[in-house]
């Protein structure tokens, strides 16, 4: 039903080239995406003949490194073989504290056919692991990560301008980069300010044509990994990552963390446990700001964190793209409709404007 969408991914996204070596992967969460598998692998092989792909049980948490069986197809029996060995294999997949250079050696050393191109649709993202960043950073391969993708968003947040969306995402990046603080408002009543001094702004464009290019689909934000020490104020969430919640909750930070949480929601529980099991799932992560103009759906984050002038503030893991936690949980939260200021040392501008983006 979406060969046609498929292929414009492969060709147009990953601009995937005749010959080269393809890794398609999902997870057994949703069976919607389960079933994509074989248009992907169908509509791929018209393209390359060297495709590698896997259905694996789905790891229930984003941000979590993937399970061995797609180590060893990504990287080859040897090299997993080798970090069993050092015992460094299991450090990795609980986000241990571990010797990476130690992980990249044996991984340059002894990998084999790794591949150039990735398309990740498993439910939940695994972009935010080391599985990714070695992919990208040490391999060079193209990766799109789709965690949370729902077909329909081919007929929609697929469907752009991916060149306009490029050069926005890029330009409020660039913005990121050189901004020192920001501070949020809404009227749900957010009023979250952090540091963003010294850390670079990236743009997720939906084109990843270069060596070690990454980022989801649909694509289109800018964002950046705040300090982690220093986010104060509180964030009111409306959506859990895949709903809308029947209370909302408030989010009270205090030196970079959750320090508490207002409000009676099932989601609250849930994100309590997360906290009590991994301390460190509770620190900010990351802030973004949508610049999708076709991306609507509030219930999905994939979706709702690139809808056009939206911000989201994430939780957890920020150590793939300039922060320094690591951790087996990311999960963003979307403002809708925010004031966003953000400066430096001699200068301040206002970003957003209750959800309208200003004058860049």
């Amino acid at each position: 039903m979406f060969k046609k969408q498929i292929k414009d991914l492969l060709t147009v996204n990953l601009n995937l080239q005749k010959g080269e070596s393809l890794l398609l992967f999902t997870d057994t969460e949703k069976k919607e995406l389960v079933e994509l598998m074989e248009d992907f692998v169908s509509v791929a092989s018209e393209l390359t003949d060297q495709i590698k792909y896997t259905i694996y049980k789905s790891t229930k948490m984003h941000g979590k490194e993937p399970p061995e069986e797609l180590w060893r197809l990504t990287f080859g029996n040897s090299a997993v073989n080798s970090l069993i060995e050092e015992g460094l294999f299991e450090r990795i997949l609980e986000k241990d504290i571990f010797p990476s250079e130690r992980v990249i050696h044996i991984l340059k050393e002894k990998s084999e056919d790794v591949p150039s191109a990735v398309v990740a649709f498993s439910y939940f993202s695994t972009t935010h692991t080391f599985f990714r960043k070695s992919l990208t950073e040490v391999f060079g391969a193209r990766y799109a990560s789709m965690p949370l993708f729902d077909p329909s968003m081919f007929l929609t947040s697929m469907a752009v301008n991916w060149e306009d969306i490029s050069k926005l995402s890029k330009d409020i990046a660039d913005i990121l980069t050189e901004a020192e603080w920001v501070y949020i408002h809404s009227d749900q009543g957010t009023e979250l300010e952090f540091s963003v001094k010294g850390r670079k702004g990236f743009a997720d464009t939906g084109l990843f044509h270069n060596p070690g290019d990454y980022g989801n689909l649909p694509a289109g934000e800018a964002f950046i990994a705040p300090l982690e020490t220093e986010a104060y104020g509180k964030l009111v969430i409306l959506y859990a990552p895949d709903r809308k919640l029947e209370r909302p909750l408030t989010f009270k930070f205090i030196e970079g963390g959750v320090e508490s949480i207002e409000g009676f929601e099932d989601y609250r529980y849930f994100i309590e446990e997360v906290f009590k099991s991994m301390p460190f799932a509770r620190f900010i992560a990351e802030f973004g700001v949508g610049t999708n103009p076709k991306a609507s759906r509030a219930d999905n984050v994939l979706e709702a964190e690139k809808i056009l002038g939206t911000v989201h503030v994430a939780l957890g893991d920020n150590h793939t793209f300039g922060g320094t936690n690591k951790v087996g949980f990311h999960t963003d939260y979307v403002v809708f409709e925010p004031t966003v200021r953000l400066g430096g040392r001699g200068w301040e501008k206002e970003l957003l404007q209750r959800g309208k983006l200003r004058k860049i």
